[in-house]
């Protein structure tokens, strides 16, 4: 809008002129650098309102408790116990040798076949390498093989059952020896097996292996066959005894 001033005279409006413009200044907030700590301290009371555990901190800590110690979190093992120490010294052969050589000839023989060769190649082993020794205080199986040098000895003691299985007709046969703690030792194509059983059972009993008590509870439970038929015996000889008479032996009129 224009206003007229006097006769004629125009000039414009002084609500239509801009006004000059004004410098504006833009002020920065000035900030002070944020120091690890409390970045640090931020980040814990973060977490804590989340409801996890700060780093560093067990729940019980966080709660105002002690943390629990290594100690009582985890168990250690307990330890194993020590094997039992034997004394074989001054002990007396009972038996030693290879294994049979039935075995051997009777795997040879077979060994035309090639299905048989597998076998024919562990008796030509055996043969070679392995030999059996018993006597009055273990049993043992040495390999002397080129490959492979070892010796297994077993205690008397530490035998639980032996089970054996004939071959060649009887005339040799596998033993498989089990133990107190459940492993077993193989004895392949064994001479005079039936009797080195029984030579096993035997020296096992006198030297107080086989089972938990060893041989003194077999003697208890055979003290106590022995007591209980002797008692039989003795009621049974009762039973057989003629009850007297009130007035003296006499014998019964017919």
């Amino acid at each position: 809008m224009r206003a007229r001033l006097g006769a004629g005279n125009w000039r414009p409006s002084l609500s239509h002129v801009s006004p000059t413009p004004s410098h504006t200044h833009t002020h920065t907030q000035s900030t002070n650098p944020v120091t690890d700590e409390e970045l640090e301290a931020r980040l814990a009371k973060l977490r804590t309102a989340k409801g996890a555990t700060p780093q560093g901190e067990g729940a019980k800590e966080r709660r105002g408790g002690p943390a629990p110690s290594s100690s009582t979190a985890t168990k250690a093992p307990a330890a194993p116990k020590p094997a039992v120490q034997y004394d074989f010294t001054n002990e007396t052969v009972r038996y030693e040798g290879p294994p049979h050589r039935g075995d051997l000839a009777t795997n040879l023989a077979l060994g035309t076949t090639l299905v048989w060769l597998p076998l024919t190649a562990a008796a030509v082993g055996r043969a070679a390498f392995v030999k059996y020794r018993f006597t009055d205080k273990r049993f043992s199986v040495i390999t002397t093989a080129p490959w492979k040098s070892e010796q297994t000895d077993i205690a008397y003691q530490e035998v639980k059952d032996v089970v054996t299985v004939p071959r060649g007709v009887g005339l040799w046969g596998d033993m498989v020896v089990t133990l107190r703690n459940g492993d077993k030792v193989e004895l392949r194509s064994l001479d005079q097996f039936k009797e080195l059983k029984a030579y096993i059972l035997d020296r096992r009993d006198a030297l107080g292996g086989g089972g938990g008590n060893g041989g003194q509870q077999q003697q208890k439970e055979k003290a106590k066959v022995v007591s209980g038929n002797a008692a039989r015996v003795a009621a049974l000889t009762d039973l057989d005894t003629p009850l007297p008479s009130e007035g003296g032996s006499k014998g019964f009129s017919s």
